[in-house]
């Protein structure tokens, strides 16, 4: 049970100015805060947060990251810190009456507002919560990587030849050139594999090859053949706690332990993918990190996954 501190002396509440100006004035309205302390982020908040609230809180995390703001602000605008005053209402002031009334000071609004103000201040002084405490392991969002580098979605695509998708009718353009280099693939390699013989719809670099292939041919085919739609574009997905999307620096190579390949249409909704082969490591020169929450309709809400079948870990 909380408890309100003892006061310095008799009668120091007759003047309450000049008590709080004083020291001991400053000192017993620190003792309350700490008697009374009041926290903007506690755990206890964080009991029904919803796969949608905490992709909006992703993408407010992502955001922030690449534009260089400060995330905890971000984050905050997203989650509001709890007000003082239900703290104030329901914990310090029935004691603070009581006080009053003990000191013969029941109807003195001055003095109840003086120290209302004065443990508002301490009390915020020493509140060091923030809204990341609200989070544990177990709050997951929906996390992508898309291997484009575009800025805008609708212009990070690939597109079928066809009014279907098709591995053999892809229209060869930098997009998906780039998709297939950090899938593993050269360009040669695609048109062996797929029969693919339409002609660059524009100058081609030398193909790269960033890394060794993270899916087989088949899986390529298969995710390909199953977009559900002609314009697309190819990307990483899991479903990550959220603590450590927090803790990410995406201007580092980030290593997802565990992660599945998939063709995902943003504007028209739909999503198909396959596990990757092992551990996927990204630079920030292969694409773009997004969330559920960037999307008109996550993953989740096109498919209705299974969500814990997607849960894997992330870091630096």
């Amino acid at each position: 049970m909380y408890s309100v501190p003892a006061l310095p002396m008799p009668g120091v509440l007759a003047d309450p100015s000049a008590f709080f100006s004083s020291d001991a004035g400053e000192s017993w309205l620190g003792q309350l805060a700490d008697e009374f302390p009041h926290s903007r982020y506690w755990r206890d908040r964080s009991d029904s947060w919803s796969l949608q609230s905490l992709n909006a809180l992703a993408a407010r995390i992502i955001d922030a990251r690449y534009e260089g703001h400060d995330v905890d602000e971000a984050m905050e605008a997203e989650f509001q810190p709890a007000e003082l005053w239900p703290t104030w209402h329901h914990q310090v002031a029935p004691e603070i009456r009581r006080l009053l009334r003990e000191t013969g000071m029941a109807d003195d609004g001055e003095t109840f507002d003086a120290i209302r103000d004065g443990w508002e201040d301490h009390a915020a002084a020493r509140d060091e919560s923030c809204v990341s405490d609200l989070f544990a392991s177990y709050d997951h969002c929906e996390l992508l990587f898309r291997f484009t580098t575009e800025r805008w979605l609708d212009d990070s695509l690939v597109f079928s030849h066809r009014p279907w998708p098709d591995a053999a009718e892809l229209a060869l353009t930098p997009n998906l050139q780039f998709a297939l280099d950090n899938l593993g693939y050269t360009v040669s390699q695609f048109r062996k594999a797929s029969g693919n013989r339409h002609p660059a719809d524009q100058p081609l670099r030398r193909s790269r090859r960033r890394r060794a292939p993270i899916i087989a041919h088949e899986q390529l085919a298969e995710i390909i053949d199953n977009a559900s739609s002609t314009s697309f574009l190819f990307c990483l997905y899991a479903v990550v706690p959220i603590p450590q999307l927090i803790a990410l620096d995406l201007t580092r190579p980030v290593t997802f332990e565990k992660c599945w390949v998939a063709t995902l249409d943003p504007l028209n909704g739909t999503f198909f993918d396959v596990p990757a082969n092992g551990p996927v490591i990204v630079s920030p020169n292969d694409g773009r990190f997004l969330s559920g929450g960037h999307l008109r309709w996550s993953p989740e809400n096109i498919c209705c996954l299974h969500t814990p079948h997607y849960h894997a870990r992330l870091r630096n």
